[in-house]
């Protein structure tokens, strides 16, 4: 076969649409099946905090427990209880980033089912949403999670230094 025949290349292009359009939408009911299972879990951690009250957690903080060590991360599953049951003051003692952190779960429960109704409209591919959606995932998180990213960092640097 000849491929740069007019009729080879037209039958070519033809072939490649219909691919992309097939391939669009099994991309389209994965990224469907992520967005779910992403917002699935997310709603979990705000419905453990809220069956749970504040000090009867059954995961300890391990590395408190190993260590002795206070991570910014101490105290968040208590915190997140409490605000859960609205002591947002009492959340804030137990953790000063809980309403921060779990605002982020918050708002990724409600962003989920929203990215995908923006998917299902037409004019939308799901390259263009999964990179807005995964640049404002992105962004909220290193802005809710900022406290814990810098432990993390001094964390991995003082353990570099020390090999």
């Amino acid at each position: 076969m000849d491929l740069s025949s007019p009729t080879s290349l037209s039958d070519n292009h033809r072939h490649y649409a219909h691919n992309r359009k097939f391939n669009s939408d099994i991309s389209s009911r994965a990224y469907h099946y992520v967005n779910l299972l992403i917002g699935v879990t997310f709603a979990g951690v705000i419905l453990y905090s809220s069956i749970y009250k504040a000090n009867s957690h059954p995961i300890p903080a391990l590395l408190t427990e190993i260590t002795g060590e206070m991570p910014p991360s101490k105290g968040l599953s208590a915190s997140f209880s409490e605000i859960a049951r609205g002591n947002l003051a009492l959340a804030k003692t137990y953790n000063p980033y809980g309403i921060k952190i779990l605002a982020f779960f918050a708002l990724q429960v409600l962003l989920r089912p929203l990215v995908s109704i923006i998917l299902s409209l037409k004019g939308y591919g799901v390259t263009r949403v999964a990179l807005a959606d995964a640049s404002a995932s992105i962004a909220l998180f290193v802005f809710c999670f900022w406290p814990l990213i810098v432990y993390t960092a001094m964390q991995v640097v003082q353990l570099i230094e020390h090999l």
